[in-house]
């Protein structure tokens, strides 16, 4: 695959949280039951957020189940007025099992100061599904991390999708997985800027990189899937594979946008569709905030 904490809590999430669970106690996230370049193939259920965003049958980016009507993914893998559907459930791209969901988007958000072009910036997007998806051992949402969150740099986390599974190379039918090195954004803008001998700053505030020693990377057609870690027992996403230089190069960090950056863009998005379709308001349950376990940490 290549591409292209810290936690404090407040009475407002804590009350959040409090709410959510007093109108859905039965909701859970970041739950599991069970080639990225130099990665490997992912076993069945072991990732049941991951989603396959297509355009006629054709896997286009990656994405993650957040809810049970919403899908997140980057702003850079829409492609204008086109019929996007989600796949989820499987691990192979041609899974035709009883496990496999195909849903039509029935709407997209991109982030309204998404910019490709130079240094990317404000890569997130959100597809409303047409209708709600049952959740199971196999389709279940990642959990979003609070807006004052912030993964430590050198945590391990895991990416996984179904691109290009060498910088040269095809991409694949069968789910990849690689885990990686969190660097925050600061170290490195410095690393990127010296490889890039730019003297301006190539990675922003509302990105976190990840790198490997061992030349596992996303890559293209990995774009918009999760970049995940482990916290108590649930898994966060903290980032949306964005861009990178390459795949899987030694020293090459690669760029993720920062979830946790963009909680209030993420509430206020769902929040505002909610006013024409209610069934889409209580489809983002408990993936807003982390678990109470992580919450509540001082």
């Amino acid at each position: 695959m290549a591409s292209p904490g810290v936690l404090q809590s407040g009475s407002g999430s804590l009350g959040l949280l409090v709410w959510l669970l007093a109108l859905q106690p039965w909701l859970t996230c970041g739950r599991r039951t069970s080639r990225i370049v130099g990665g490997r193939p992912a076993a069945e259920k072991k990732w049941p957020w991951q989603v396959s965003l297509q355009v006629n049958q054709k896997h286009i980016c990656g994405g993650s189940l957040i809810g049970s009507r919403w899908v997140l993914t980057a702003a850079h893998c829409i492609f204008g007025h086109v019929e996007y559907t989600v796949k989820m459930g499987i691990t192979q791209l041609q899974q035709t099992s009883t496990m496999a969901v195909t849903v039509p988007v029935q709407d997209i958000v991109i982030h309204k100061h998404f910019n490709p072009i130079g240094i990317i910036e404000n890569d997130i997007a959100l597809a409303l599904l047409a209708f709600p998806v049952n959740f199971s051992a196999s389709i279940q949402p990642v959990c979003l991390p609070e807006k004052a969150f912030m993964v430590q740099a050198g945590t391990e986390c895991w990416v996984t999708g179904w691109g290009k599974v060498k910088e040269e190379g095809s991409s694949t039918q069968e789910l990849q997985e690689a885990e990686l090195n969190i660097l925050r954004y600061e170290t490195c803008n410095e690393v990127l800027s010296e490889k890039l001998e730019s003297q301006f700053d190539v990675v922003k505030e509302g990105t976190v990189c990840a790198i490997s020693s061992k030349g596992k990377d996303a890559c293209q057609g990995d774009s918009g899937g999760p970049l995940v870690c482990e916290f108590n027992n649930s898994w966060v996403q903290v980032g949306i594979v964005s861009w990178g230089i390459g795949c899987g190069r030694s020293g090459y960090p690669g760029v993720y946008t920062e979830v946790s950056f963009y909680k209030d863009w993420l509430i206020a998005r769902v929040s505002k569709t909610s006013h024409t379709d209610s069934t889409g308001y209580f489809s983002l349950p408990l993936c807003l905030v982390l678990p109470w376990s992580i919450l509540l940490t001082p």
